[in-house]
């Protein structure tokens, strides 16, 4: 009896020996494989980041990079958190037809712009007059999305007889004046550190976009918007700054945004369900200022499934202002 006892304990000891091995097969082929994936995809990541026809200027804040393509009303767009030119290249052209001149300028810290030691949202406003001066753009319309509102908002605020109007979509606006003490309160106006790298980031769009799309509020497609996050280290600087200064300017320094001042025409798009720019902030905006809406019941932070009736919004929007 001891002997069959003994022989049964060995098989069981060599079968849970032979799973344990079988574990640590998939677990090594699962690495190996994703190391691949993550070594390829990373290096088409780098090369779209590099395929723009890129410019730079040199400003009191440092050297910045942008891309400025087209012909016909000039658009310049405030990117926003885990951005760059690149990303606001390619909303531009999701959001505009070809007969608009696009300018996206990469805010301080992201791709080919140098992080100042203050890139307040009133110093990115400077460079964003700079550029223009640079280009020798007498007007411009603004457009505005999630964090880089409020630099388009210092904008219009410091330089209004530059801007012919402004677009906010999606973007951040103020909302209510905070302490530092209260917004530390209220947890991170940002994403943690960890993930903005290139592996962490790469990993988690691959394997939880779910998250990602849970965080948006739609279902948003990786073959977008997420490329143009990736590759995150060249915009680690920026997201920095944005959740460390840009994300609690319009809080802290909130009397500094009288948008009740501004002048030129604006244009509000949003989505209700928007769960990172929060809906509530959107009507207490307009329940200061004067503006044309776009407003959609579903939609999230990208206004998924609305794509035509934005373009449209903006379109018949700078077509009724561009004669100002």
């Amino acid at each position: 009896m001891n002997i069959n006892k003994e022989i049964g304990t060995t098989r069981k000891r060599s079968r849970k020996k032979v799973v344990l091995w079988i574990i640590l097969g998939v677990i090594a082929v699962f690495c190996i494989i994703t190391a691949i994936q993550f070594n390829n995809e990373m290096k088409a990541a780098y090369k779209r980041l590099s395929a723009y026809d890129v410019r730079t200027i040199d400003t009191e804040f440092g050297t910045m990079s942008y891309v400025d393509e087209g012909n016909g009303e000039a658009i310049l767009i405030s990117h926003g958190i885990f951005g760059g030119y690149d990303q606001g290249y390619t909303s531009l052209s999701q959001l505009t037809g070809s007969g608009y001149r696009r300018i996206s300028v990469s805010r301080f810290g992201y791709p080919g712009s140098e992080l100042p030691e203050n890139p307040s949202p009133v110093n990115q406003a400077r460079v964003f007059l700079k550029l223009l001066d640079d280009l020798q753009i007498d007007k411009a319309y603004i457009l505005a999305t999630s964090a880089g509102g409020a630099s388009a908002l210092r904008f219009m605020l410091e330089y209004p007889e530059r801007a012919k109007g402004l677009i906010l979509l999606s973007s951040g606006v103020p909302e209510q004046p905070r302490s530092a003490e209260e917004i530390k309160q209220l947890g991170m106006t940002g994403p943690p550190s960890f993930i903005v790298n290139d592996f962490p980031m790469w990993f988690s769009m691959k394997y939880f976009g779910f998250i990602f799309n849970s965080m948006m509020g739609s279902k948003v497609d990786s073959n977008t918007l997420y490329e143009t996050m990736l590759p995150v280290n060249p915009r680690r600087q920026g997201v920095h700054a944005d959740t460390e200064i840009t994300n609690i300017d319009m809080m802290l320094h909130y009397d500094d945004y009288s948008i009740e001042n501004i002048t030129a025409p604006v244009l509000v798009i949003h989505a209700k369900d928007d769960p990172m720019a929060k809906f509530e902030s959107i009507e207490l905006l307009l329940s200061r200022i004067d503006a044309e809406t776009a407003i959609f019941e579903t939609g999230g932070h990208m206004i998924a499934g609305h794509g035509g009736d934005v373009n449209k919004a903006i379109e018949e929007f700078i077509d009724n202002t561009s004669g100002r």
